[in-house]
């Protein structure tokens, strides 16, 4: 028994130490694997490894090899090709009667061998084709509109991050103020027992302070539920595994000098807006189609050369055939002439295409115009709604500092207590959310001006 007791000493020591060592290195395993996040930092990663940006690249790539087809029409084409044709029948050469005469009265004769067979290469090269030409600065507008469809892209993923981003520092700004207005509870429950247990206090207040921890243990719950999913949706856009651990490095004060950088007025610049780019690159596009139309009205030049290789026997003795080499070089010129007026009705119809495009720039002008509007006078109204929001701060936690003095000293009630504990926690909630719509309505902002993409 007492070797027994000595193992069990010896033991019991030595597997709690071994618990601690292995909770300890799992710990380190996941501060190691967590992802610490700024702002920055976070459009860096949207940027690399988000799917949408990632199909965009692959977009580009794919209009540049279109691009490369249309310059390789330029390179001169070479094509190959062979034959071998056995004459079941060989064909026959008709034969005027007097010439009959002289092959025993038939008026057919066979040309030809059982066997025949053909090798040759060609080469050409466009000389003057304007078609083709027109069709090259038609994918290099192409190649325009691909990088700006990546930009947009870019630009409309920014802004979804920025506020996935901002929306995760809100749910952890009012966790915490959730969770510190809980804390307040628990002390002031605290001490009402301390002073119900002094006869300073009634019953009431200790079931009254009680109550109030309870009724903030679930708004804490939803508080953290909240935080959950605002971080599941940054995920989403950041490309990241469900089972990343993530922390934030900043807060929403962190970008109060966003809000005192405000401008006084809307920015009157919109030409770095996609939208407006884009109408740009399809005003360029119909231009392009249009000259693209009317060179089908220039002729063609092209140079040829062709190489033959050929024999005919009616045996299969390679080595006896006679071959014949002949090469053909020369210039091949089409010249348009009349297609029915097809041309014409297709510049039309490209004319057409270009005031609708006027018409529809000018709507697009005003709609960026209102919606630039708008968000500038949301981030106004959130500016003040932040200054209004510290002043209201303050203030609370200077009644919450007199409540309580008032309640421990005797003067005053549980009731008051309770009333500024929820001001002050109401306070710091709308304070939290007005910075949050601030910097929400500056990501509009900055997405309307085409002007959010981070620094490279």
């Amino acid at each position: 028994m007492k070797k027994k007791s000595e193992i069990q000493i010896f033991l019991v020591p030595a597997l709690f130490f071994l618990l601690i060592g292995t909770t300890m290195q799992a710990q380190q395993k996941r501060e190691a694997d967590t992802l610490y996040l700024t702002l920055d930092k976070a459009l860096n990663v949207a940027l690399s490894e988000n799917p949408t940006i990632k199909v965009a690249e692959r977009e580009i790539e794919k209009v540049d090899y279109s691009r490369k087809e249309a310059w390789a029409g330029l390179i001169p084409s070479i094509s190959a090709e062979g034959s071998y044709n056995r004459n079941i029948r060989k064909p026959v050469m008709f034969l005027s009667e007097d010439m009959a005469a002289g092959f025993g009265g038939s008026t057919t004769i066979e040309i030809g061998s059982d066997n025949s067979y053909s090798a040759s290469v060609s080469a050409a090269v466009p000389l003057f084709n304007m078609s083709l030409f027109r069709n090259i600065q038609m994918t290099e507008v192409q190649m325009k509109s691909a990088l700006e469809s990546a930009r947009q892209s870019r630009i409309n993923m920014v802004s979804e991050v920025k506020k996935a981003y901002f929306n995760c520092l809100l749910a952890n700004d009012s966790y915490n103020v959730m969770h510190r207005s809980l804390q307040n509870a628990r002390e002031n429950y605290e001490n009402t027992r301390q002073l119900f247990a002094q006869g300073a206090a009634a019953e009431y207040d200790v079931i009254r302070s009680e109550v109030q921890v309870r009724n903030l243990e679930p708004s804490l719950t939803e508080a953290k539920n909240g935080r959950e999913v605002a971080l599941w949706m940054l995920r989403i856009l950041l490309g990241l595994e469900r089972d990343v651990p993530v922390k934030f490095e900043e807060n929403l004060m962190a970008f109060n000098q966003l809000i005192e950088a405000m401008p006084s007025v809307p920015e009157q610049d919109i030409s770095q807006n996609t939208d407006i780019r884009q109408l740009n690159i399809q005003e360029l596009q119909l231009d392009k189609q249009f000259d693209l139309t009317r060179a089908q009205r220039f002729p063609t030049l092209s140079a040829f050369v062709n190489f033959q290789y050929q024999a005919q026997a009616n045996h299969f003795q390679f080595n006896d055939y006679t071959w014949a080499k002949p090469v053909v070089a020369g210039l091949q010129l089409q010249i348009p002439v009349f297609n029915g007026f097809a041309r014409h009705y297709q510049e039309k119809q490209v004319e057409i295409s270009l005031e609708q495009l006027s018409f529809q720039r000018e709507n697009v002008e005003r709609q960026i115009s209102v919606s630039l509007l708008n968000a500038h006078s949301a981030m106004e109204a959130a500016a003040e709604k932040v200054e209004s929001g510290k002043v209201a701060v303050r203030q609370a936690e200077r009644g919450y500092q007199i409540a309580q003095t008032r309640y421990e000293t005797g003067v005053g009630t549980l009731l008051e207590l309770n009333d500024a504990e929820v001001a002050l926690t109401q306070s710091r909630l709308n304070l939290n959310q007005a910075r949050f719509d601030f910097l929400a309505a500056r990501a509009d902002y900055e997405k309307v001006l085409g002007d959010n993409l981070p620094d490279n």
